[in-house]
């Protein structure tokens, strides 16, 4: 059985390279849903290596961000990828950040000024290795100013959650000075200053891979530990009310989390038993973290897991899948498929970032595996309503 270290790494390291086909649809409408227009965006070579996530600003446009160049093993180089479009696909405009080193944008939000938080890493600046990076820009992609967080050894961004109150929760993991990975969260204010620090020194690795805000302000934490998941809670000041560990069969936990109509929490991730075959996990949760029901599925030929999650406007679910194809699964609470769609060619697709649009449709960003497996290239794209791209 592989350690949790490669484990990890395999989560972010798909294993297959194909051709890739490059997909340029253009308008189209499907029959009993809101007419859209769909298109697909491939953006190639160094200057553009994935795209990570994605906001709507407040002119009706989207924002994606993610790194001119992901390489899955050194010499890692690359600054922040920002890229505006409308919704019509077209390129607004485009700004890359960085220093010396190496940095990437895994996250971005939007601040209320107009201007947009950026949660990603950085080895240019920072205490050492590589740092959790917050950098605020304006609504035209200047900086306005970041901050950095993190010791001598190497932090590790999952993600950024806007709360209620203006402040951010930042997690991922950090390194421990013998090389553990610990559980890492930090709650900031709107101006990034650190407002308290989470973490659990622990002999297993645990990381934090996702986290919402319940109602009553408390932060619930989607924690991969080892070969399982967990979830944790937290107060408002960054103290454990409860926490649950699955221990089931086989390798599973959740790389998202999202609220379920009745106060509890859907899971979706990672699964996979003695067969090496990886799939999707789906598990439902009461609102204290007890294990309420959990399945998998997947496509038999392949590797597949989910990457991102949302809740929709009519309560159901739409999960972002990497996996050959780039597919996307509708689902209702139960973990029942609505549908499914593979969206784009033959290759290893990562839907990184989901939007339900007002108008009908959705937005996915993420990216393509390029042939030799070691780096990706950035990809954008438009669904109509049942999540079909149409040429």
């Amino acid at each position: 059985m592989k350690s949790g270290l490669n484990r990890v790494a395999f989560l972010f390291k798909p294993r297959y390279a194909h051709l890739i086909l490059l997909v340029l649809v253009i308008a189209c409408t499907s029959v009993g849903c809101t007419p859209s227009t769909t298109w697909t965006k491939v953006f190639e070579g160094p200057d553009y290596g994935a795209f990570f996530d994605m906001a709507l600003t407040q002119d009706g446009n989207v924002l994606a961000v993610g790194a001119t160049n992901h390489l899955h093993m050194p010499p890692y180089s690359g600054d922040v990828l920002f890229m505006e479009f409308n919704l019509d696909g077209d390129v607004l405009w485009e700004l890359t950040w960085g220093g010396g080193g190496y940095e990437q944008a895994f996250s971005v939000t939007p601040a209320g000024d107009g201007g947009y938080y950026v949660f990603g890493e950085t080895d240019s600046y920072g205490a050492g290795d590589r740092d959790l990076l917050l950098l605020k820009i304006t609504a035209d992609g200047t900086e306005d100013w970041f901050q950095t967080y993190g010791g001598e050894n190497r932090e590790w961004p999952y993600g950024m959650l806007r709360l209620s109150n203006g402040d951010l929760l930042l997690y991922g993991f950090t390194e421990a000075p013998a090389g553990e990975r610990d559980q890492y969260a930090l709650r900031v204010d709107s101006g990034g200053d650190t407002i308290w620090e989470y973490t659990v020194e622990s002999s297993q690795e645990e990381l934090v891979a996702d986290a919402l805000e319940t109602e009553e302000g408390n932060l619930v934490l989607a924690v991969i530990i080892e070969e399982d998941g967990k979830l944790v809670e937290l107060d408002a000041d960054g103290n454990v009310q409860w926490e649950q560990r699955y221990e089931l069969d086989g390798w599973q936990f959740a790389s998202q989390i999202a609220r379920t109509e009745d106060g509890g929490f859907l899971l979706v991730g990672f699964w996979m038993d003695s067969s090496q075959q990886a799939d999707t996990w789906f598990a439902r949760c009461a609102s204290t973290g007890e294990l309420e029901s959990e399945t998998s599925f997947g496509n038999p030929s392949f590797d597949d897991y989910a990457f991102s999650l949302i809740r929709l406007n009519d309560g159901t679910y739409l999960v972002g899948i990497l996996e050959n194809g780039m597919a996307l699964k509708r689902t209702d609470e139960d973990g029942n498929i609505l549908w499914e769609r593979s969206l784009v060619g033959q290759s290893v697709y990562g839907a990184a970032a989901l939007i339900e649009l007002e108008s009908g449709g959705f937005l996915v960003a993420g990216f393509v595996e390029i042939i030799g497996g070691r780096s990706y290239d950035a990809i954008i794209l438009r669904t109509d309503a049942e999540g079909r791209v149409r040429e």
